[in-house]
C-alpha cells in the first residue's frame, strides 16, 4: 500500500489571472464575432495564451502573422493584438480597406505616446525592453528607424554611447522584471543624469502587482508555481524568486514533496482563470 501524501496547504498569490489589458483585448475579438460574424481576423495572437486563441479559433477567429496573410476582398474585421503594432501596420491596413479594431492594451499606447513626444522634442530615446518581442517591435515602429535605441541588459547600459548626453530619453517594454529594470534605470541616471523618464513608470501595474505577491509570498512556502506561458517574460520575471518553479501544467506533480506541506500559485497578467484552477 502507498503512503498517504502528506497535506498540502496552496496559499493562492493575489492578484493572478487577467490583467485588464488581456480583458480588453478578449473581449475585442468576442465582440467583433458576436457582432460581425466569423471569420475575424486577428494580426499575431491575441494574448499570449494558447487556451484563449484555441478557444477563440473555434468561435471563428482567424490568427496571422501579417497583414499578407488576409484576402483582399474580405470585409471581416481585423484585430490588432494587445501587445501593440508598428505604424506601418495599420497604415497597410488603411490601403487595402480593411475594416481594423484596434485592441492595444492603453498602457501600450501610453508608451508609444511618450517615445513620439520625446522624438518631437529631439531627443535620443533609449527602449529597455527585450527584443523581437512583439511589444518591443510595436514600439521601435512608432518612430522612423533608427530613432530608438534598444536596452536589452545592464551590460548595454553601461557601454551605450549617446550623441548627446544631455539630451536623452528612456521608455520601457510594459512586462518587464521590475528588479532588472530599476538596475538598468539607475545605471542610465548614474551616467546621464540629464536622461528624462516617464512620469509614471512605463511597466505596468499588473506586471508589477504580481511580481510583488510573489515576492511577498516565496519567503513562507517551499514552493511556488507560476502558472503561464513558458516563453511569457513576466512568468520569467515571477519565477526568479528562490522557491519558484515554472513548468507545463501536464508535468506538475499533485503534491510537491515539502517539508512543511506549504505551495503556492502564481500567475502572470495573461494567465487564464481555467489555467489557474488545475492541479489545485
Amino acid at each position: 500500500m502507498s503512503a498517504k501524501k502528506p497535506d498540502l496547504k496552496i496559499v493562492l498569490c493575489s492578484p493572478r489571472g487577467f490583467c485588464a489589458g488581456v480583458v480588453r483585448a478578449i473581449d475585442t475579438v468576442e465582440r467583433a464575432l458576436t457582432i460581425y460574424g466569423a471569420p475575424v481576423y486577428v494580426r499575431h495572437e491575441i494574448v499570449h495564451n494558447k487556451y484563449v486563441v484555441d478557444s477563440l479559433k473555434t468561435k471563428g477567429a482567424i490568427f496571422v502573422e501579417e497583414l499578407s496573410e488576409i484576402p483582399d476582398e474580405t470585409n471581416a474585421p481585423v484585430v490588432f493584438s494587445a501587445h501593440g503594432v508598428p505604424k506601418s501596420v495599420p497604415a497597410e491596413a488603411k490601403s487595402r480597406n480593411f475594416f481594423s479594431l484596434d485592441a492595444t492594451c492603453p498602457l501600450v499606447t501610453k508608451v508609444h505616446r511618450e517615445a513620439a513626444i520625446h522624438f518631437k522634442r529631439g531627443r535620443e530615446i533609449l527602449l529597455i525592453g527585450h527584443s523581437h518581442h512583439p511589444e518591443v517591435v510595436g514600439t521601435l515602429g512608432q518612430l522612423p528607424e533608427g530613432a530608438v535605441t534598444l536596452i536589452e541588459t545592464a551590460e548595454d547600459a553601461k557601454t551605450f554611447m549617446p550623441k548627446d548626453p544631455d539630451n536623452l530619453a528612456f521608455v520601457t517594454q510594459t512586462t518587464l522584471s521590475i528588479d532588472d529594470t530599476a538596475e538598468i534605470v539607475a545605471l542610465l541616471k548614474e551616467r546621464f543624469p540629464n536622461v528624462n523618464g516617464p512620469h509614471k513608470e512605463d511597466i505596468c501595474y499588473a506586471t508589477t502587482n504580481r511580481q510583488l505577491a510573489v515576492k511577498k509570498v516565496a519567503p513562507v512556502v517551499d514552493a511556488l508555481i507560476v502558472v503561464a506561458r513558458r516563453t511569457r517574460r513576466t512568468r520569467s520575471a515571477c519565477a526568479r524568486s528562490p522557491s519558484a518553479r515554472a513548468a507545463p501544467l501536464r508535468s506538475l506533480p499533485s503534491a510537491p514533496a515539502t517539508s512543511t506541506g506549504r505551495g503556492s500559485k502564481a500567475s502572470g497578467a495573461s494567465a487564464s482563470p481555467r489555467a489557474l484552477r488545475r492541479r489545485k
